[in-house]
């Protein structure tokens, strides 16, 4: 029966999707009257997208339409006008939003995380996560590397994890158009996931991305729903807000999370994310499991492939209902090795 409801979850999760694909039709009609040459002068509107197109050959939203109709010229011309910010702020801060869509190029990531706990250990965390085109076989088809905590929908809530262990396995990214992606993952854990996402541009300052995910983990099944709403006020400041829903088969119920981030553009090496987010179960018994409140400071140096943050953090968790909650601060020191599309 759990098995049976998280499906019939995921049916109406979908169904809720009808409404936005019928606004799109009146929506792309009134912005079809808009000349195709605004385009080029959308990604050269601020001085993060000109750096984008200093490094990039290829243009960074990987979705201009293949097409010269009016409805497509209209779409790229908001998707274009927006997601250009928001793309460099996801790539110099690498997050999931970027890497694991089926748009994403090559990445090769080696980070060392070191952090003081207030009333716990100091901990010292070294990982590697990647996803690599495979020689001589479709580019479709990736190899990957990833941390356990990556795909984690509640991560931002919870602090630095000090139970991170790599996974690898093979993606393949299946569709990639517009405004919708679908890739399947496999892991050797064992662990088979399925994830269909869709972006729709409410105006040129504001865009909302939806990702469903169905998955199976060993003998867990489950299935996680996100939303994110981002608008960009200028060049500098970029804000998102996320929701996540996530059931599990294992009997935890229903996890509910959300999370609120400001990204501040300080120069083409520098940026600043301020954050702050929650977490809660409601299996046995409802409760706030995780808090957290911080910002992240990141910094390229030396070499364009050479990266430091400093993460200082206020952090409420709770194991479980009956224990006691641990309120701390938390700083960490990351040094990290990046290389992109190699």
């Amino acid at each position: 029966m759990k098995l049976k409801s998280i499906f019939c979850l995921s049916i109406v999760s979908l169904l809720l999707l009808i409404p936005a694909f019928a606004a799109d039709k009146v929506l792309v009609e009134h912005e079809a009257q808009i000349k195709a040459k605004s385009i080029t002068d959308a990604k050269q509107s601020s001085p993060v997208t000109d750096n984008i197109a200093n490094e990039e050959p290829t243009d960074p939203c990987f979705s201009l339409s293949q097409t010269d109709h009016a409805i497509d010229r209209a779409f790229d011309y908001l998707n274009t006008k927006f997601c250009q910010p928001a793309i460099w702020f996801d790539t110099f801060f690498v997050d999931d939003r970027v890497a694991d869509d089926a748009r994403a190029g090559t990445i090769i990531r080696w980070f060392n995380d070191f952090s003081f706990y207030g009333k716990e250990d100091f901990s010292y965390r070294a990982n590697i996560s990647a996803r690599l085109n495979l020689p001589g076989v479709n580019k479709r088809l990736k190899l990957v590397l990833e941390t356990s905590d990556e795909d984690d929908p509640f991560a931002p809530s919870k602090g630095p994890s000090a139970e991170r262990e790599t996974e690898v396995g093979l993606r393949y990214d299946w569709y990639a158009k517009g405004r919708s992606s679908f890739n399947i993952q496999a892991n050797f854990n064992p662990k088979v996931e399925a994830r269909w996402r869709y972006t729709y541009p409410l105006s040129e300052s504001t865009i909302t991305r939806f990702t469903q995910k169905l998955y199976q983990d060993k003998k867990v099944t489950g299935e996680s729903s996100d939303l994110d709403i981002e608008h960009s006020f200028n060049e500098t400041f970029l804000a998102r807000w996320s929701a996540a829903a996530q059931y599990e088969s294992r009997g935890n119920g229903w996890e509910l999370g959300s999370s609120f981030q400001l990204y501040q553009y300080i120069s083409s090496k520098q940026a600043i994310s301020y954050q702050a987010a929650i977490h809660s179960v409601d299996e046995p018994h409802y409760y706030i499991k995780d808090a957290n409140i911080g910002l992240t400071y990141r910094q390229n140096f030396a070499r364009d492939w050479l990266f430091f943050s400093v993460t200082p953090e206020y952090n409420w968790s709770k194991e479980n209902a009956e224990s006691e909650r641990i309120n701390q601060v938390i700083i960490t020191l990351t040094l990290e090795i990046l290389f992109h599309n190699v």
